[in-house]
């Protein structure tokens, strides 16, 4: 097998609430920097009235000294920052904007299933609100990437979620599975079309590959498959519109989110 090479990433923001739930985020804002060489950023966002930090119940057992010392042991050059908000997510976007990271790193809690998303969730606003691709990661799963499944319809943000997925197998040598769902007999040749295109792109880039015709609801077909697969990352993408309207109720992102055990890579396509 060939040496892995860095990952394409050059900066990256780890949002943490200072709670148990935030340590997949902290855990992968090291695992990823050590592995691309990227800046790495910190990020709790503070209470604009309070001057306080927005503060989770269930505080996390690892304080800052900790994170640096993780960081020095892993070659890892990282800032922590504080940034005045009025609320997280719109201090998360802030922050985003002015450092146009490549991506947005946040923690997701330990158990599954659709009770653990619910609308007005500060993933779920960075997500609706923001161009950038976010990362959710659960609290304790193992990081690998050795396997990446990637959901694709054919839409911009699916082609956005394929380049991102490329460029990681590319680097770490990773396999990809691609998963296209038929909701219906007459998507079903649209999406055979899609996968062969994502097979030619495979082979151009020097991927292993294999793919997924699947049928019924997309996402749990994409959530199937991610356990069929044994996925140690799903990337996909969302659908155009962001506001508060859009908040990833009831969407494919936001349950393939909540019930698989692996983290979400959420990609957005670039701006024009």
């Amino acid at each position: 097998m060939a040496k892995s090479l860095p990952l394409h990433l050059k900066r990256l923001l780890v949002c943490t609430d200072g709670s148990a739930a935030s340590q997949g985020a902290l855990n992968a804002g090291l695992w990823l920097g050590e592995r691309s060489g990227a800046e790495v950023a910190f990020l709790k966002v503070i209470n604009a009235a309070t001057g306080k930090a927005f503060q989770a119940t269930e505080e996390t057992p690892d304080s800052l000294e900790d994170l640096k010392a993780r960081a020095l042991a892993a070659g890892v050059a990282i800032e922590v920052k504080g940034r005045p908000a009025n609320s997280p997510h719109e201090g998360i976007l802030e922050e985003a904007k002015a450092a146009q990271p490549d991506w947005i790193i946040m923690g997701r809690k330990g158990q599954t299933g659709l009770s653990r998303l619910f609308v007005g969730s500060v993933t779920a606003r960075v997500i609706g609100h923001g161009p950038f691709s976010v990362l959710v990661v659960p609290r304790e799963v193992t990081l690998d990437f050795r396997r990446i499944l990637v959901a694709s319809d054919g839409s911009p943000d699916s082609v956005a979620a394929w380049r991102e997925a490329i460029a990681v197998a590319e680097r770490l040598q990773s396999e990809v599975v691609a998963v296209s769902v038929a909701v219906n007999e007459s998507r079903q040749i649209d999406c055979q079309l899609i996968l062969q295109h994502l097979q030619g792109s495979a082979a151009r880039h020097g991927v292993s590959f294999d793919s997924i015709l699947a049928k019924g609801r997309p996402f749990e077909a994409i959530c199937q498959a991610a356990q069929d697969e044994r996925a140690d990352l799903v990337v996909m993408g969302t659908h155009g519109r962001t506001g508060l309207a859009r908040l990833l109720m009831g969407s494919v992102a936001e349950r393939v989110i909540g019930m698989v055990g692996c983290p979400v890579l959420v990609a957005k396509k670039a701006a024009e």
